[in-house]
């Protein structure tokens, strides 16, 4: 670090500080003979920081079979280190929360650090770490040398995080400007104050590259703020783009881990605001950001491949990009079923070998019965959940040889070359068993049924036979509507009596 901006840090007296609660818990969580009631004496102490810390014990993400209210209590369920963390996070949260940061705008600076922090819990259970807790810590105060930063060059440093676009180009300026980032700038102030070096290293390689060969405590610090972004900023096709070309690169997470893992923070944003005293929303649709991701990713490497064109050493890199991309678009990205350009052109195909081969073809139309009653009464989290829980019993009834989309909204369309309608009348009948038996979990201790109504039609070639696969798809399409006519919950056969 440059010696002027360090004599800087080390002179200021209005660098963010820490309760003299988190100075003594610092200290225990370096020694291996802490006493758990020593600590619940010495959080007892700062009676707010107690009860952020019993409140966030209560939460969904550590449930117990009863409601707790004390610091020991506490610790008996959650545990001591988890508890000492959890003290940390609340002392740092206030430190970043009450500074003063003038220049920067504080809220989307917060909002961004708290997201950070649920990202950084929810990848370390991802990635399978033992204390995941921790990387709440790292994750929540990975940017906090942005606070001294400011502090120490407010007039400089506010044109600077006003200019940047994203994060990364904020990193990059402050480079410029000043020999530094305020990852290093924050590792020094976790160092200065006393901090373990788990959370002093994290901080410190919080922005660089992310690269498959990095460790995996690094990894989860990077990506948390990575996904961060996704709520930080307006253009999130391309953040996302970018999140997906960085997994693909470390080989971490596909599209559906992603939409997971967005899926799993935005459950758990309602608690943490109500603690934390914040205001954080998932104001958008993850599966729709995909998709334009993808297809900005599909723009992207068409004019790539134009230019590769010129360098024939690149070509083969251009052309495994391009197979990956259309493997992708094949897919709908919310059940990971073929979407329906897909299942039109699977469809197609296998109506011609039908006819070519005197072979029977059946398709099945499913549509989910009061679906909007799904979504009006649960939400439409609860709404996607059906669907996918829908997609996977289909996909398992139809096997190896059977092709699952989605058509569109709750309607599910499944070729099927070689059956017959007798067998796909029985598999039809297994899928609405299946249902039956099987409700799904909106929420704690609510299971709802759903049920579905099934369309049949069969290409006979020289007996019962359609001219086009339109024809064909229409035809179970109509019969579908019938069954749902007739009562719902029920499978008919085209041409039927």
């Amino acid at each position: 670090m440059d010696p002027v901006l360090l004599e800087k840090l080390e002179n200021c007296k209005t660098l963010p500080s820490l309760p003299a609660v988190a100075y003594q818990v610092i200290e225990h969580a370096k020694r291996s003979d802490t006493d758990s009631a020593l600590i619940a004496g010495i959080l007892e102490k700062d009676p707010a920081l107690a009860a952020k810390v019993v409140a966030l014990s209560n939460s969904a993400a550590n449930m117990g079979a009863r409601t707790i209210d004390s610091v020991k209590d506490a610790i008996t369920r959650i545990g001591l280190d988890m508890t000492m963390t959890l003290a940390l996070s609340f002392s740092f949260a206030k430190a970043m929360y009450d500074s003063q940061t003038n220049t920067m705008d504080h809220q989307s600076y917060w909002r961004r650090c708290l997201v950070s922090g649920v990202l950084g819990r929810v990848l370390a259970c991802k990635m399978g770490q033992i204390k995941p807790e921790r990387f709440f810590l790292a994750g929540l105060v990975q940017d906090i040398g942005m606070l001294a930063l400011n502090e120490i060059e407010m007039d400089r440093y506010g044109v600077i995080f006003h200019s940047a676009d994203n994060h990364s180009e904020l990193a990059k300026f402050e480079r410029s400007e000043f020999g530094t980032d305020h990852s290093e700038v924050g590792g020094w102030l976790l160092d200065h104050w006393g901090m373990p070096n788990f959370y002093v290293n994290l901080v410190k390689n919080s922005h660089r590259s992310a690269k498959e060969d990095l460790h995996i405590d690094e990894q989860i610090v990077i990506f948390s703020g990575h996904f961060a972004e996704l709520w930080a900023q307006d253009e999130k096709p391309s953040v996302m783009s970018k999140l997906i070309n960085e997994s693909n690169k470390c080989k971490l997470f596909n599209t559906r881990q992603i939409t997971e893992i967005v899926d799993e923070v935005s459950a758990q944003l309602p608690a943490l605001n109500e603690i934390f005293e914040t205001d954080v929303q998932t104001s958008f649709s993850v599966g729709q950001l995909i998709e334009d991701a993808k297809q900005q990713l599909v723009v992207r490497n068409m004019k790539l491949m134009q230019d590769l064109a010129k360098a024939r050493s690149e070509a083969s890199e251009a052309k495994a990009s391009e197979e990956q991309l259309k493997e992708q678009l094949k897919k709908d990205i919310l059940t990971g079923v073929f979407n329906r350009a897909y299942i039109e052109s699977i469809s197609a195909k296998a109506f011609k070998h039908s006819t070519e081969n005197s072979r029977p073809l059946t398709v099945m139309f499913l549509d989910i019965d009061h679906f909007k009653q799904v979504n009006d009464r649960y939400g439409h989290q609860a709404g996607d959940t059906a669907l996918k829980h829908f997609a996977r019993t289909l996909v398992k009834a139809a096997g190896k040889g059977g092709y699952v989309g989605r058509y569109g909204g709750e309607e599910f369309v499944i070729v099927m070359p070689g059956v017959t309608t007798d067998i796909g009348l029985t598999i039809a009948e297994r899928i609405r068993d299946f249902l039956h038996r099987n409700p799904i979990k909106v929420a704690a201790g609510i299971m709802i049924p759903i049920c579905a109504s099934v369309g049949i039609a069969t290409h006979i070639p020289g007996q019962r036979e359609f001219p086009t696969a339109e024809r064909l798809m229409d035809a179970a399409d109509k019969t579908m509507y019938q069954a749902k006519k007739s009562g719902r919950d029920r499978a008919l056969v085209f041409g039927a009596a």
